[in-house]
């Protein structure tokens, strides 16, 4: 044996170095001491040649080392690998970025930024149950995911000014560097069909088509929310429409309007309709109305006061995708004006700061719906918009616990009757838009609603006259509360006829008005009367009466009007033309005083002439007006000659 030779016993195994285990590498000793949850060890192990390791693992293979640190952070949440990546950091690194940077570039790993059309920044990121969630950067919703952000990764809690640098960051990264994505509020439509947010934690959305529905966990759709949206009720296994009915005191009469209303609202591409609910104190009002918007837009606040400007109608329509409004006395022009341009669809513009010129912009496009003891949509744009329901006295109360736990029980089933149902009206739809129907105003509501009394199995056409008797009857409530409107429907019911200048009308509704009417609410120029009669117009026309007023003067700067009776089987009035045509007028003969002007002719045709017209240019004196008023104006007998400016019509045979 050699001198300096080693013996080993017997048996014995040698290990040598090709059969030794490798040492660990830096990455698996930093997983292992992250897992067994020795913080203290683990940050004694990060010597300066394993962050030398680290910081050649960044630089050559990041998506490795991002790979790395997020096992690190899944390992051992108390270890702060953002403090890891500031060790990393050398000299030639940089200053140290402040924290809303660091948070900003955080925040932008850990979502898709995005804007809209209008240039307003939403970020897209992964919730606790692995759902995607869609914010508004400038949310309250957003803010606060960034501030747990900040605590979970920066270990700190971030101040106000913080959060709000960051999020402007995000928001600049989104609007230039991020694509463009169309959010939605609620509702949505795509080529897949009509789309529902659930409203639930785990950001599930329905889809509606002629097929039938089903609920999608990943909806392709951008649907944005605010913190006080709620969830709608859970789909049932089998629907029930009929059980709404016994949580709600609607009369049967109005059902298929309510219906009609409620799946309406679940459409996003067509005008909405109004829903007015009046009756009088005790009536339920407020409870059905909030019951009805759990099956549209449940949210934290269901009904809400009178808003005290235009802008705050706007900024309710920008944070809901329904409108409620409750206990309502009146209603200002202004803010019916700007309910019709919600539910129609429209923008408001404000300017944003005080220092400066530019202004905030506000696009909307809601369904509404409002209550009262009294109604308080009589402005006739609103009204030509609006489903009007009486609510009777109630004959049986319950407590509030009760409607609660009725409510809930029964709201599986009604939502899935609903769901059901809106997919049958789809069916029906192509059918009925196919035929020559004759459409109120909201054309589209009527549409769905004639394919959806269709699918409840009544005959052609049973909607579309229930709505246009709908319609009448609000309209007459509505007409009975305009002073000067109520005074042409009481002339036009008494066989009266009016046709000249709008100043005349004035004079004669003036020397037929009542005492006891306020001069507040009757019109004190013909600009006024005229405005009144083009206002009214529409509302007049679903009673069967002609009112309308040119919009340009005449020679001598005049304004005509036509009030009349329309024909008794017009279904839809439609709007006519002006004419100078006045009936049943004879022997008419000049009495202005010698040497006066003429400035306007009327044609003038007598019974019998068929349509033969006879011009008074040519006579040798000549007509300022030719006004044929009926008799029996506001009573039986009672006649009444017309003095038409600069002349009198007399010896009118009526």
């Amino acid at each position: 044996m050699p001198d300096g030779a080693v013996t080993y016993p017997p048996h014995a195994v040698v290990e040598t170095p090709e059969d030794a285990a490798p040492a660990p590498s830096v990455t698996d000793e930093l997983l292992r001491l992250a897992a067994e949850g020795d913080t203290a060890a683990f940050w004694r192990y990060c010597k300066a040649e394993v962050i030398d390791t680290l910081r050649d693992l960044r630089d050559t293979d990041p998506g490795e080392y991002q790979a790395l640190r997020a096992q690190i952070k899944a390992a051992n949440k108390s270890i702060n690998v953002t403090s890891l990546d500031r060790m990393l950091r050398g000299d030639d690194d940089g200053p140290p970025a402040s924290q809303a940077t660091e948070l900003a570039g955080l925040a932008a790993e850990r979502c898709e930024l995005w804007h809209d059309a209008d240039g307003e920044a939403y970020a897209t990121f992964i919730g606790k149950h692995g759902e995607r969630q869609h914010w508004r950067i400038d949310s309250t919703g957003f803010r606060d995911w960034l501030s747990h952000l900040a605590y979970a990764e920066l270990g700190a809690a971030p101040a106000t000014e913080t959060i709000k640098s960051a999020c402007n960051a995000l928001a600049g990264r989104a609007k230039f560097d991020g694509p463009e994505y169309a959010p939605f509020r609620r509702v949505a439509r795509d080529e897949s069909g009509y789309w529902l947010d659930i409203g639930d934690e785990i950001w599930r959305a329905i889809l509606l088509t002629p097929a039938g529905w089903r609920v999608i966990d990943a909806p392709p759709v951008r649907f944005v929310r605010t913190r006080a949206a709620r969830a709608l009720p859970e789909p049932a296994s089998s629907g029930d429409v009929a059980r709404l009915w016994e949580l709600v005191n609607i009369p049967e009469a109005d059902r298929l309007l309510v219906l009609a209303w409620l799946l309406e609202c679940w459409r996003g591409d067509t005008p909405y309709a109004v829903l007015e609910i009046t009756g009088e104190q005790g009536a339920a009002k407020s409870t059905a109305q909030r019951i009805l918007r759990q099956f549209v837009d449940p949210n934290e606040v269901a009904l809400r006061g009178r808003p005290k400007a235009v802008e705050d109608v706007f900024v309710a329509a920008a944070n809901a995708h329904l409108l409620s409004f409750e206990n309502l006395s009146t209603l200002s022009a202004e803010h019916s004006d700007a309910l019709c341009a919600i539910a129609t669809g429209a923008g408001f513009a404000a300017r944003q700061l005080f220092t400066n010129a530019e202004e905030s912009l506000i696009r909307a496009h809601r369904p509404v719906a409002l209550n009262g003891i009294n109604s308080v949509v009589t402005r006739p744009d609103l009204l030509d918009r609006a489903v009007c329901l009486r609510l009777p006295r109630l004959t049986e109360r319950k407590t509030e616990a009760e409607i609660n736990q009725a409510t809930e029980r029964r709201a599986g089933a009604i939502f899935t009757g609903l769901l059901d149902l809106f997919c049958a009206a789809l069916r029906e739809l192509p059918a009925v838009q196919s035929e020559d129907l004759p459409l109120p105003r909201m054309a589209d509501f009527a549409l769905l609603g004639e394919a959806l009394s269709r699918a409840l199995g009544h005959p052609p056409g049973h909607f579309l006259r229930v709505y246009a008797e709908h319609r009448r009857e609000a309209i007459q409530h509505t007409v009975e509360a305009s002073p000067v409107a109520a005074a042409i429907v009481r002339m036009v019911d008494n066989g009266g006829r009016f046709a000249g200048r709008i100043g005349d009308l004035l004079d004669l509704l003036n020397r037929n008005r009542p005492d006891h009417e306020p001069a507040d609410y009757w019109p004190k120029s013909a600009r006024g009367l005229g405005d009144a009669l083009r206002r009214y117009s529409p509302a007049l026309a679903q009673l069967g009466i002609r009112a309308e007023a040119e919009d340009r003067a005449r020679a001598g700067g005049y304004r005509h009007c036509v009030v009349e009776r329309l024909p008794a089987d017009a279904f839809f009035a439609r709007p006519c033309a002006i004419e100078n045509n006045v009936n049943n007028v004879n022997n008419v003969n000049n009495a202005s005083a010698p040497g006066r002007d003429v400035v306007d002719v009327v044609d003038v045709i007598s019974p019998g002439m068929g349509a033969e017209k006879h011009s008074a240019a040519a006579a040798p004196v000549d007509v300022v007006d030719v006004v044929d008023v009926a008799s029996n104006f506001f009573s039986p007998g009672e006649k009444n000659i017309h003095h038409g400016g600069d002349a009198t019509i007399g010896e009118v045979e009526l």
